[in-house]
Parts: structure tokens; sequence; C-alpha cells
């Protein structure tokens, strides 16, 4: 007689709770495709489907097993899909890992109440085993419920097919070694005794997630890994620019102080068309008197750069800046934290005509011991964030949105911190940084 027709296996609806808390490990974490209430409707019709599918395969013979359980993953798959807005490749990379998960507590919960209804008669009634698996599941489902908050914040990156079949690599030889001794097969890997059995399923059950968990964390280290090399290539990019800008200041500068002479030589002649000559050259040329004198002179070529920028676009700029508070920070970190800062502003004007409604105002100051820098732009679009980091609104994403996180690196990187919002129409930029001696 083979030995799934001996041991006391998990009841049906165990397993069809066990699958379906699994999956909800990763649809509350992640954004919903639809609001609470239809989301609410939509977890609760798919416990009921668990527990009929279930039950159902419960009553086929035993050849239907191996297909049952590929169902059985693929409807967790469909139910993250169909809950929250994870592409179909993601969610299938979800669904499959949910899988795993769902096996290995639900083999832990069989195996230790095993191990005590055998020590403990009074476990042997149908309220005790419910009550027991209850426990357990509770237990367990919230130490992997934080654990995968801790992922979902790391957040996933992009899911390649690579990944996804890694995945199921992982999961099927898991689930194929762990239940090997359920098979009528004679293996060196089957037990032979029904607690030795059930400790060999939640071991390899155990393993299987582990692995799956530490290909996520090495996932995660790519994307971070990533993330910072492009940071790190857009520091060096706005130090160059940097560089590059000061340059052309100091000569725009030598040239305006030059016109400033002919000017006068040509104030000389007393003629109305070379009164009104001089009148438009002295127009054009005001700007270049727009001259920072912060106390910094790094922070001064970036505000003198970046005004232009704003007269050229019609946007009104307004800074008050000490530039002495900044002189424990790095030359690079300065360019990189004003410039990214004064860039994302200016380019959230883009596609707005009405001038009035451009608006950028920066300030610069110590606080008794901390540095505070706010950058104000005027803001009528929607804030999108996702796991706690700001989304750009520029089209082509891929080598946008790290100049935020770079902002947070730098500040970061002298133990400080920053924040933004948006309110009454204005997008609040908040940098706090201690100040080093």
């Amino acid at each position: 007689m083979p030995p799934e027709t001996v041991l006391p296996d998990i009841p049906r609806i165990y397993t069809a709770v066990s699958e379906w808390l699994a999956c909800m490990l990763f649809i509350l974490n992640a954004k919903k495709r639809f609001n609470k209430l239809q989301t609410v409707v939509l977890c609760v019709s798919s416990l009921i489907v668990f527990i009929v599918f279930h039950i159902f395969a419960g009553t086929l013979p035993l050849g239907f097993w191996v297909p049952c359980m590929i169902f059985a993953v693929l409807l967790m798959c469909l139910n993250v899909w169909c809950t929250t807005k994870k592409n179909v490749k993601t969610s299938c990379y979800l669904g499959v890992q949910a899988f795993i998960v769902a096996e290995f507590i639900s083999a832990v919960e069989w195996w230790l109440y095993y191990y005590f209804y055998s020590n403990f008669s009074s476990l042997n009634t149908p309220v005790a085993s419910a009550l027991f698996a209850v426990g357990i599941y509770a237990i367990f489902f919230t130490l992997l419920f934080f654990l995968e908050r801790h992922f979902s914040r790391r957040g996933l990156g992009v899911i390649y097919t690579k990944d996804l079949i890694t995945a199921v690599i992982i999961v099927a030889t898991a689930f194929l070694i762990s239940n090997i001794s359920f098979m009528p097969w004679n293996t060196p890997l089957s037990g032979k005794y029904t607690l030795e059995i059930f400790y060999i399923r939640t071991l390899v059950d155990l393993c299987g997630l582990l692995v799956l968990y530490s290909n996520r964390e090495m996932k995660a280290a790519n994307v971070a890994a990533a993330e910072l090399t492009q940071i790190r290539l857009l520091l060096d990019k706005q130090y160059e620019q940097y560089c590059l800008t000061k340059t052309a200041i100091d000569s725009v500068n030598r040239r305006y102080h030059d016109l400033k002479h002919q000017v006068a030589l040509l104030r000389e002649k007393d003629t109305d068309a070379a009164e009104k000559l001089v009148n438009e050259i002295e127009n054009e040329t005001r700007l270049y008197e727009v001259v920072y004198k912060t106390g910094n002179d790094i922070l001064d070529t970036i505000l003198m750069s970046k005004s232009i920028l704003c007269v050229d676009r019609g946007i009104t700029f307004t800074c008050v800046a000490d530039g002495t508070a900044l002189n424990f920070l790095g030359d690079a970190d300065i360019c990189s934290l004003f410039g990214n800062a004064l860039d994302n502003a200016i380019e959230s004007f883009d596609g707005v005509t009405d001038e009035e409604a451009k608006l950028i105002k920066l300030a610069v100051y110590k606080n008794d011991a901390l540095l505070i820098i706010k950058c104000e732009n005027t803001f009528h679009g929607k804030l999108r964030t996702a796991n706690g980091e700001l989304l750009t609104t520029k089209h082509e994403k891929l080598n946008h949105g790290y100049g935020v996180k770079s902002i947070k690196a730098i500040a970061a990187k002298y133990g400080g911190t920053v924040t933004y919002n948006v309110t009454d129409g204005m997008f609040n930029l908040a940098i706090v940084i201690p100040v080093q001696i």
C-alpha cells in the first residue's frame, strides 16, 4: 500500500486557507487594482474559490494530484494579478513564491500538530485541530507579512523571464523533494516513518523558501547597486556641468564689463538711433548684472546659471541663501544637491505657459546646528510616489527619477534627511543636515 493512503495528510480546507493567506501576503503589500470595497469582495470570493477547488480536487484520483497542484499555482498567480496592479510576469513570480510559502506553513503546522497529537490524545478532535492551525497560521503568516513588507518597500525591480523561470525551478524542485515520500517510489530521499516524512517535507519547503527569499535579496541588492551607479554618474555629470558653467559665466561676465564701457562711449553720440541702440544693449545685458554673493563660490555659480535659465523660460526665481553654511559639504555634493533640486523645479514647468504660475523659491540657512535647504515651486499636478520614492513625471522614465534619490543619498551621507510634500499648490522640498565642524 503506497504511503499516501496511510499517512494522515493536511486537510484540504487547511491547504486552501494557507494558499489564500499566502496570496494575501503579497496582495496586502502591493498597490491594489480596485477600491477597498471591490478588493475585499474579490479577496473573499477568491477564498471561496480556493476552498471549493481543493475540496473538489480531494475527490479526484491520485493521478490528478500533480495537475491539480499546477492548477493551484495558476490560481494563486491569477489571484495576485486580479487584485494588484502587478503585470502578468510579476504576478506569476509572486504567485509561485506564494505557493511555496503556503506549502511550508501548511507543512510545519501539520508536522507540529501530528507531533503533539501523538503525545496528547486530547488534541484528537476537529476543534482542537482547527484551533491549533489558527494559532500556527497566525504566528507564521504575521512574521512573513512583515518580511514581505520589508521586501516590497525595497521594490522588486523589473521581473524578467529568467527571474520567473528561476523561481519556478526552485519551487518545483522543493515541492518534488518535499513530497517524494508520499509517492509510491522507494528513493534515497524517501522517509519511512510518519513524523520523519512530515519533518522532511517541512525542512525541504523551508529550504526552498529561504532560497527564494535569498534570490529576491540578491535581486534587490542588484537593483540598488544599479541605482547607485546611476546616482554616481549623475553626480559626476552635475559637477562637470558646474565646471563648464563657471567657465562660461566668467567669460560672459568679462564680456559684460567690456560692453558697459562700449555703451558708455556710445552714449557720447547724441543721436536718437544711438540712444535706441544703447537702450537695447542695456536691456539685453541687464540679466548679467545679477551676481550672487552668498559666501560660497560654487553655490553662486549654480544660482547664476539657474537664474539665467529661469529668465529664459519666464520663471520667477527668488533666493535667500547663506552660502557659508555649506562649507562643510563637498564641492560635488553641493553641485548635485542644488543642481538636482533646481533642475527638478524648473523641469516641473514644462508645458506650462502661464508665467504667473511659474515660481521657484530657494532658502539656505543655519538653524542652531542644522543646515536647512528649502526649495519650493508652484505645482498643480498630482504627487506620485511608490515605495516611498518620488516618481518622475517624464515620459522617458528609464534614465530619470534619480534626482531626488541623489539628493537623499547625499543628505544621508552627512546624516541628514529629505522630506517633500505638496501644500497649497506648492511643492516643498526640505533638506535638513547636521552641521559638521
